[in-house]
Order: C-alpha cells, then sequence, then structure tokens
C-alpha cells in the first residue's frame, strides 16, 4: 500500500496544510485503486494534484466534525456538475449514523437525500469488516465527543491503522497491534490539554502504539498549526523505542513489511555514470545504497548537511550491521546515498575507517560529522537517542561500550557536488 498525507492539519486547515486527508492506493487486477480517509476543510485542492477525482473509489469518514468531512461538499459538485455530465456511478462514502443528514445540512438549499444521487452512503458498524476493492477496512469505536472510529485498512499483507480522533481508549489496542504504520492524533499538549475525551497527546499515541505492540512506524498527526511539532516529537520519544515521525502535507509512505523505500534501480544507474566518467576504478560490484538514519525526514535532514559541505563522517553500530547481515565497509569502497524519498542524490566513497567503543568519539568526529553545532556535546546528546533507537530494533541493551563504526568518506558524484 501506498499512502500519501492529503492534509493533517489539526481541527482546522493551517498555513501549510488543510486539514485531514489521507489517500491510500494499491495495485489490483490491472489498476490502481484509490481509497480516501477523511476529507477534512481545504483537502480537495491538494487532492487533485494526487488523483483525479473521478478516480476515487471510496471515502471513509472517521466522524462528522468539519475538518474531517467538509469537502465532501465540493466533491458532490465535482461529480455531479461535470460539463460533460455526472459520473455514471455512485462514489461509496462509508461513515458513522447520520452521515447523509449532515452533509445535506452543511450544504445549504440541498434537499434530505441529495448528495445520494452521487454518494452511496454507507453507515458503517463497529467491529464490521468491509471491503473496498483489494482493501479490508475495520473500524473501531473511539473515544471522541461525537460518534468516531478508527480504521485498520489492510490490502497486500500490509497493515495500516489511523485512529481518527481520540483519547486514549482499550479499543486502540485491536486498531494498532501489529500495524506497519499507525497514524495517530496528537492534538493536545501534556501539561496544557487536560480535558480527557476528545484527544491524545504524542505521549499518550506513543504509549498507545508501544501498548498494543508490533506496531513498525508511529507517525503523529492532527496537530493543530498552533502547537509545536517538534514539542509533540519530544514528547513521544520519550517512550517509542523507534524514530517518531511527524506527518506533512504531501507526505508519502509505503506501507508494509516488504515495502523498500530506496530507489535501487535509478541508484545502480548513478552509479554506472560515475563508473563511466572514472576511468581506472578498481573491479567492485555494485555499492550499498543506503540513506542517513532511520527515517525519511531524518535522510533529509542529514544529507542537507552533506550537500552543505559541513557533514563528511558518519557512524553506526557494528550490532546493528551484523543484525542485518551487513558487512562492515572498507576504506575505498563506494556507497549510492538517496533523500528521504528515497531518490539517490549522492555517491560516497570511505576514506577512513575505525571501530572502537562509543565511548571513544572525540571532538573532531563530532566536527567532522558536521551536525548540529559540531561540538562533541551535541553529537553525544543525539547519538545516544540514535542508538537507543536502534538498539531496540535489534534487541540489544545499550551501552557507551557498544562497538561503533566511526567512518569519513568524500563525495565523488555527481560532479556538481563532488569534492575537489
Amino acid at each position: 500500500m501506498r499512502l500519501t498525507v492529503v492534509g493533517c492539519s489539526g481541527s482546522f486547515a493551517g498555513p501549510g496544510s488543510a486539514a485531514s486527508s489521507y489517500l491510500v492506493q494499491t495495485e489490483h487486477e490491472g489498476r490502481t485503486w484509490n481509497l480516501l480517509l477523511d476529507l477534512g476543510s481545504g483537502a480537495l485542492g491538494p487532492l487533485q494534484s494526487h488523483v483525479d477525482l473521478a478516480d476515487l473509489d471510496a471515502v471513509v469518514l472517521s466522524h462528522l466534525h468539519p475538518d474531517h468531512c467538509a469537502d465532501l461538499l465540493g466533491l458532490y459538485v465535482t461529480r455531479r456538475y461535470r460539463p460533460d455530465g455526472p459520473l455514471p456511478r455512485r462514489m461509496p462514502v462509508h461513515g458513522p449514523a447520520g452521515t447523509a443528514e449532515r452533509l445535506a445540512l452543511m450544504y445549504h438549499g440541498l434537499e434530505p437525500g441529495g448528495m445520494e444521487s452521487e454518494f452511496d452512503i454507507v453507515t458503517v458498524q463497529a467491529e464490521t469488516t468491509f471491503t473496498v476493492g483489494p482493501f479490508r477496512v475495520t473500524p473501531h469505536p473511539v473515544n471522541h465527543p461525537v460518534e468516531a472510529y478508527g480504521y485498520r485498512v489492510e490490502a497486500d499483507g500490509a497493515v495500516l491503522a489511523f485512529t481518527g480522533d481520540t483519547d486514549d481508549c482499550p479499543a486502540l489496542d485491536p486498531l494498532l497491534r501489529g500495524a506497519d504504520l499507525a497514524l495517530l492524533d496528537a492534538a493536545f499538549v501534556e501539561g496544557r490539554d487536560e480535558t480527557r475525551g476528545i484527544h491524545l497527546t504524542a505521549r499518550r499515541a506513543a504509549e498507545a502504539a508501544v501498548r498494543a505492540g508490533g506496531v513498525r512506524r508511529l507517525v503523529l498527526t492532527h496537530v493543530p498549526a498552533w502547537n509545536d511539532l517538534e514539542a509533540a516529537r519530544t514528547e513521544a520519544d520519550e517512550v517509542w523505542p523507534g524514530r517518531v515521525e511527524l506527518a506533512a502535507a504531501g507526505a508519502r509512505y509505503e506501507v508494509g513489511a516488504d515495502a523498500d523505500p530506496l530507489d535501487r534501480s535509478a541508484a545502480r544507474g548513478m552509479w554506472a555514470a560515475y563508473r563511466a566518467a572514472t576511468p581506472g576504478l578498481p573491479v567492485e560490484g555494485d555499492p550499498p545504497v543506503e540513506w542517513f538514519g532511520d527515517s525519511p525526514e531524518l535522510a533529509d535532514a542529514l544529507l542537507a548537511y552533506v550537500l552543505g559541505g559541513t557533514k563528511r563522517a558518519t557512524a553506526g553500530l557494528v550490532a546493528e550491521l551484523v543484525a542485518a547481515g551487513e558487512p562492515l565497509p572498507r576504506v575505498g569502497g563506494h556507497w549510492v546515498v538517496c533523500d528521504g524519498s528515497g531518490a539517490p542524490r549522492l555517491v560516497l566513497r570511505t576514506t577512513e575507517l575505525r571501530v572502537g567503543p562509543l565511548s571513544s568519539v572525540d571532538e573532531r568526529f563530532a566536527w567532522d560529522e558536521g551536525e548540529g553545532d559540531r561540538s562533541l556535546a551535541s553529537w553525544l546528546e543525539a547519538h545516544h537517542r540514535y542508538f537507543r533507537r536502534s538498539c531496540a530494533r535489534i534487541g540489544v541493551e545499550f551501552s557507551d561500550g557498544l562497538d561503533v563504526c566511526f567512518e569519513r568518506f568524500r563525495v565523488v558524484w555527481p560532479p556538481e557536488h563532488a569534492d575537489t
């Protein structure tokens, strides 16, 4: 499955994002199926940059607050009043009881049931699975002031869990358990928003994902424009053992245990171009294709330091390489580094390598890694967090005595970024 964040701003459209809307796609029987989770205020516009509106197969509504359903009114217009006539089929809209009546009330002058000429409105039933083509969708009632559902979407052996708007509740356990990607409401802030039964804080979202068990990726969403995104990440980071990801408008995710986010075919093409332009290279098979860090967001941030010229070193746990069945880098070896979208950006060549305990890092190496203020103190703070996440993934106890591969490199391709 592919997930595209159409809008993720909580409660109202923000300056950088529409309100809640998420496009889920997969290939089946020779075509792309398009399932939309929510269509909140402001989302219809950016949705059109991701999919032809006529190709939507169904919309699933978590609840009937405007920031989750208001732009269905505009979608109705695009189907009803097309210059070449209405579309030939009604599109299913799955939602809570009263969906048809609420939509009619929001559309001034529309008689009750008027939208049902274009929409086949279906009332969802708690824990009763329905299908949309290859998608199996299971509603779970969640904790919000109105009737609201989280949805577990399954296709191609992958599981996406979407909480909608909720505070913590028992239903989150079966909703989230074993999800490849969990998209959780994080509208409230610890210590500020004391009212319960409305939204999760980022910390409570992470606690719910940990408690459910088996969640592979945690993505926080529905953060209002007046909240600090990094503060939300920090809250969740205190609980979540992996990388905390923040939804952003336009972000795309591959959902599934076997999904490979890296474009290895394009990386081979970049490697071939480098070899063709660099006579005299020793014989070497295809190099590793990787990105920096453990998430698309971190990959882009660290790549920016390389492109900016400050980052010419990297560090990784030896235990993580062993767990992945990968050999240690070698001096003179190459690797292709990708950005957060998985696209190859640079070919790097290892110039220096040392294996030693984490505690052996020095100020010079921290400076050469080129991140933050380049101090040893900031290096230790950032890498302790990162290596703790790595240890949690591979089941190793974190300590300052763990062996680390300290690697320096130079950029060799493409020419406009190559070190001279």
